[in-house]
């Protein structure tokens, strides 16, 4: 589970970056400081909020690598009437 964890964190981390990186790099070109400031935390906001749906899809999908497997026990009814 701790190694899809993992790949989860870092596989959202990456997509964080960019996402933030391109909200801020509009604002970049006007220059003003709270338009950075703005643009930064919107992205990183956005970026932070589809990595960690992409963390908890790992995390789910190791969660279901270690559940166990139910055995189901084939039962036979005869109808009386």
């Amino acid at each position: 589970m701790n190694r899809h964890l993992l790949q989860g964190i870092v596989v959202g981390a990456l997509f964080a970056l960019p996402v933030t990186w391109i909200a801020a790099s509009d604002a970049l070109a006007a220059g003003s400081f709270p338009e950075i400031l703005a643009s930064a935390v919107f992205g990183l906001a956005a970026g932070l909020c589809v990595g960690g749906l992409i963390a908890g899809t790992f995390a789910m999908l190791a969660f279901e690598e270690h559940e166990p497997a139910e055995a189901h026990r084939h039962v036979e009814a005869h109808a009386h009437a």
